[in-house]
């Protein structure tokens, strides 16, 4: 089933918030399952991305265009070739959620348990925020 992603960049100069669409198994997933697909997946395209050729890459407008609008144009990471660890990133997300780092919002309602079932749909949508705490002196 396709689920939408609500994603907002994290630079102040790209104040669009991104819909991304992306394929998951049909069937009830609990909270905890969700977040480790959506890892399994986006680890997918990352990892993918790593083993594209440098030439490959130079050519990517789609990319260019995204550096160019946060005021960096680059071409690749030479010195970092390792690819990410799967287990490990499943592993922090599920971290991140139960610390109360990351909000789910699927359908416009708040998911906070990790057992919780979310009755997705073809075409529901889920938004993720990272919550930021600030931090400062109390005079």
């Amino acid at each position: 089933m396709k689920i939408s992603i609500n994603v907002k960049g994290a630079s102040r100069k790209k104040a669009k918030i991104d819909q991304l669409i992306y394929e998951y198994p049909e069937g009830p997933l609990s909270v905890s399952g969700f977040l480790a697909e959506t890892v399994r997946i986006c680890l997918g395209q990352y990892n993918e991305k790593r083993d594209a050729g440098e030439i490959l890459r130079l050519f990517s407008m789609d990319e260019m265009e995204d550096m160019a609008l946060s005021g960096r144009v680059s071409f690749g990471d030479p010195l970092d070739r390792k690819k990410a660890d799967e287990e490990k990133a499943v592993s922090d997300a599920l971290l991140a959620f139960e610390d109360g780092l990351i909000a789910l919002f699927a359908d416009g309602k708040r998911y906070e348990d990790r057992e919780e079932i979310l009755p997705l749909h073809e075409g529901s949508e889920v938004t993720f925020v990272r919550l930021t705490f600030l931090a400062g002196r109390m005079w």
